[in-house]
């Protein structure tokens, strides 16, 4: 079981960069006074044929060699049911995938959110061409990051080089915090 969305939501853009995906956007939304908290992960990867999506919630079902279940979609699922929100997957072969979570945004079995910028910062580590765009959007307000601005600022210093990845993930902490005036929202959201 994944304690985090941030968990689920590195799952699955794993997922997309062992597709083949070059590109990858994830969007998060956190809406409170709606009472909605959104993720998607666009990919342009390899797509999945439909006799695999309609295995992809199975946990016994994996197409990874080496293992015999696959869990983070599954995982994913249980945590959407039993919040009472909903999950979508959508895929075309050789155009790429969609996975879009929708909770509760005060549901007491919603997991937290989790530490995006460290989501972030670990799908780059070894992953320095990858085209990532990332979007969180709080009561309306967003913040967007795109790892080829990032890069075509750098001038041929990689993405992923350790200096570059500090500096992105604490810039990264600061904006989100920004974005969410403070950063006390999900402690006060869980505090009740």
């Amino acid at each position: 079981m994944m304690e985090e969305l941030a968990h689920h939501i590195l799952d699955v853009a794993r997922n997309s960069l062992e597709a083949g995906a070059t590109r990858v956007e994830i969007t998060v939304e956190e809406d409170p006074a709606g009472d909605l908290l959104r993720f998607s992960v666009v990919d342009n990867g390899s797509g999945i044929p439909p006799n695999v999506q309609r295995q992809l919630t199975n946990p016994f079902f994996t197409t990874k060699s080496g293992k015999k279940v696959g869990l983070g979609l599954p995982f994913l699922q249980a945590a959407v049911e039993r919040c009472g929100g909903n999950l979508e997957i959508r895929s075309e072969v050789g155009r790429g995938t969609t996975v879009v979570a929708t909770f509760p945004y005060y549901c007491w079995d919603r997991p937290p959110l989790g530490d995006m910028p460290r989501t972030i910062v670990s799908l780059l580590v070894g992953n320095g061409h990858l085209d990532l765009c990332y979007r969180h959007i709080f009561n309306g307000q967003s913040f967007e990051m795109d790892a080829g601005e990032i890069r075509s600022r750098l001038k041929g210093i990689s993405l992923d080089t350790p200096e570059v990845l500090i500096w992105l993930r604490q810039y990264l902490a600061e904006n989100l915090n920004i974005l969410n005036g403070g950063g006390g929202y999900e402690v006060a959201r869980r505090a009740g």
